[in-house]
């Protein structure tokens, strides 16, 4: 037997909290506890300068920075963090400084002792505003706590209206205002929860600091296009503070954003008569993106065979079930919105894989999805205990069983594709970002587009029609979910980075990924963790084991 390894204090809190997790049966994530004892964090205060420059000149070479970003995550050992967390980004790094004047944090779930610890004393001192959006309340005056909390921080918070029953307030972002009159967008995909930045992978996007908008400034097609549609979400909340901040944020300049906003929102939309000026959500929000940018495909002469690719973390129920055959998001709707030989439509494919091998075939494309095996929950850095933020049911019902074996395990990847340890730097870390995107047909040497945010595959997320009418032009969202997809600029070529935002190359724009490309299949006896099954005598590597129900 080895040595036992030495282990970070990251690493030891979190595990800790999670010993006795095969005692209990897993929430889902709307009801994620991460109750860690949170220490002083370490605050690493860089320049807004120095974090966002996208572009730096090296010795005469161009150096192009990831407009996707990691968080830091601390739990590794002590001597492998520096290499794994190259270029990485703090929570205290987005408000830890000084200069922070006033912030709105919209969010799924808020540990709010552990959250405003990493603010600068002066943001507490000063009474500076935090308002929060999320989906519940978060001052219970129920809570011992919240007395303290409020005679320290000037906190107002909102609650967004969630009209359907399955719907949820999933969306992650921070709207930062400081002292010199600038102004930060930060989109995300991790809750403000100690679990979330110790034991797992995160990603982000961040504007940089937004100056007051010039009356002779240049407008960039891009960055007006997603100030309106950022303006335009959040209206759709229906707050008055909220449609205040909206007038707020028009008064900065987007010029320097590259990127299109990604977002869903409850509600009922149309596709018909879809033109570039539509304000919509959901899945015909992706096909406004793509279709604007030219960046459908349509591969009906078969030239290549493209990949299309979706990471997510939770997977939900079909969209149709008829019979014994299934509908579901990745497959049925978004690969054949993204590949669409008629670019002025798209429709849904029906239920069963005999309808999605045929457009794979006629298309000549094939969908992948990267989820987690059980052996790599229980091998993660934080053991079982990071499987309550990985979702599948696919053994529960004759629906589900039918929709995994149609439209799941046929396309199924491993998280840790990687050939070598820490090329990625969270081959350990179970994943709670998301990503959807396509290749140029080329094995994923290159990108075509890549989505980062918040959604995962379902229809509260993304929206579907009624099943009764699949091919109907109304379809219905029932959450609010943020993210923004990165289309190269004309003359760049985009391609995967793995453990540095950073690249020389002429001509070229990483794309910091914390998993490997091209994916590997699952091994023979992989399968994808569910924290709705037990698994035996399987332990993870602090020797607990996962078992729903009494011992």
């Amino acid at each position: 037997m080895s040595a036992p390894r030495k282990r970070s204090e990251a690493f030891l809190r979190a595990s800790q909290h999670w010993a006795n997790s095969k005692k209990l049966r897993p929430n889902p994530e709307q009801t994620e506890k991460a109750s860690i004892k949170e220490n002083e964090p370490d605050v690493e205060i860089l320049s807004s300068d120095e974090e966002n420059a996208p572009i730096k000149e090296s010795e005469g070479k161009i150096r192009r920075c990831s407009p996707i970003r990691l968080l830091h995550n601390p739990s590794y050992e002590d001597e492998e963090e520096q290499k794994v967390n190259r270029d990485t980004i703090m929570l205290s790094n987005l408000i830890g400084t000084k200069d922070l004047h006033e912030t709105f944090q919209f969010n799924f779930s808020v540990d709010l002792p552990m959250f405003l610890n990493y603010f600068h004393p002066e943001f507490s001192r000063q009474k500076k505003k935090i308002t929060f959006i999320t989906g519940s309340t978060l001052l219970d005056p129920q809570l011992p706590e919240t007395e303290l909390i409020k005679k320290n921080f000037n906190i107002s918070e909102l609650t967004a209206d969630i009209p359907k029953r399955f719907g949820t307030h999933h969306t992650k972002m921070m709207v930062n205002f400081f002292d010199d009159d600038t102004l930060e967008i930060v989109i995300m995909t991790f809750n403000l929860r100690k679990i979330d930045f110790v034991g797992l992978t995160q990603a982000l996007w961040r504007s940089g600091r937004l100056p007051r908008q010039k009356p002779d400034s240049k407008k960039m097609v891009m960055g007006a296009r997603f100030k309106r549609d950022l303006k335009n979400y959040i209206k759709k909340y229906n707050k008055q503070a909220l449609i205040d901040l909206a007038e707020r944020i028009e008064l900065f300049d987007f010029s320097s954003v590259k990127v299109e906003l990604m977002a869903s929102a409850p509600g009922k939309y149309d596709l018909s008569n879809l033109d570039d000026e539509t304000e919509i959500y959901g899945y015909g929000k992706l096909y406004q993106i793509l279709k604007r940018n030219n960046s459908l495909v349509d591969n009906s002469k078969a030239e290549k065979l493209y990949n299309f690719l979706a990471q997510v973390t939770s997977i939900s129920y079909p969209i149709k079930v008829e019979k014994y055959n299934t509908a579901s998001i990745f497959t049925h709707l978004l690969a054949p919105l993204v590949f669409c030989p008629n670019k002025d439509e798209f429709k849904i494919l029906s239920p069963g894989s005999t309808s999605t091998k045929k457009h794979q075939q006629d298309n000549y494309y094939f969908p992948q999805l990267v989820y987690p095996t059980v052996k790599e929950v229980a091998g993660s850095n934080v053991g079982f205990g990071a499987g309550q933020a990985v979702h599948l049911k696919y053994a529960s019902t004759i629906a589900h069983k039918n929709q995994y074996k149609q439209n799941i395990e046929p396309y199924l990847r491993k998280w840790n594709s990687s050939k070598e340890p820490l090329e990625t730097g969270r081959e350990s870390v179970v994943p709670h970002c998301k990503y959807f995107a396509c290749d140029n047909g080329d094995n994923w040497s290159t990108i075509k587009w890549i989505l980062m945010g918040s959604h995962n595959l379902s229809k509260q997320a993304w929206g579907a029609p009624a099943p009764k009418d699949l091919s109907s032009s109304v379809y219905e969202v029932s959450s609010y979910e943020l993210g923004v997809v990165v289309i190269p600029e004309k003359g760049l070529r985009m391609v995967p980075s793995y453990g540095t935002d950073f690249i020389e190359e002429e001509n070229t724009l990483p794309i910091r990924l914390p998993f490997k490309l091209p994916s590997s299949k699952y091994s023979e006896g992989d399968r994808p963790w569910s924290s709705w099954m037990s698994y035996g005598d399987l332990e993870d590597r602090f020797g607990e084991t996962y078992n729903l129900g009494n011992e």
